[in-house]
């Protein structure tokens, strides 16, 4: 009978380490990411509340997207003419982030500044990035806001030669999300 109990025992402690394991990734729970213009008419902001994003504690490697036609406009024709003209959403539907950040942040208790790189994709096109974000813990959450500057060009995402003169070259990408 005790080899049986010891058995259980180890067993239980098997499942309970490996739950530990899958409990140090972290997932998009709530938060936003949007992005901001300005041109010569106006500023241009667009939102989504929607991101599929993944925080490895242990490693500090992460994982995100964004579905394009996701962003909200003020405007339905600013949204039209983001998604048809300038990102040519039905072909390239999504923006990813994928890779590590560079500080240990397995236990983290309050907030710190942390670098991370890794290939940003849009448009079909990947390239190489570096930024500074801000991580911290709020009650039950891990926090991660950043700011991330990125050029059309870098990404071929064409603008319509009637409009070069009014539309900005760069868009701000503001990222705050709540991870669990």
């Amino acid at each position: 009978m005790k080899p049986f109990i010891s058995k259980c025992i180890l067993l239980a402690g098997l499942l309970l380490s490996i739950n530990n394991l899958h409990a140090q990734v972290l997932s998009f729970h709530h938060g936003e990411v949007e992005f901001y213009t300005e041109t010569v008419m106006s500023d241009i902001e667009a939102v989504t509340k929607t991101a599929n994003v993944k925080l490895d504690i242990q490693t500090g490697n992460f994982e995100a997207s964004v579905n394009i036609q996701s962003f909200e406009f003020e405007y339905e024709t600013m949204q039209e003419h983001f998604n048809e003209k300038y990102m040519e959403s039905d072909k390239f539907p999504q923006a990813t982030f994928k890779g590590k950040i560079l500080q240990n942040i397995a236990g983290i208790s309050e907030a710190m500044e942390v670098d991370a790189s890794g290939k940003m994709t849009i448009h079909g096109v990947s390239k190489e990035i570096k930024i500074k974000a801000k991580i911290a813990k709020k009650q039950d959450y891990t926090v991660v806001e950043c700011k991330i500057p990125v050029v059309f060009e870098d990404y071929k995402v064409d603008e319509p030669s009637i409009l070069s003169k009014s539309v900005a070259k760069d868009v701000l990408i503001k990222v705050s999300v709540y991870l669990k």
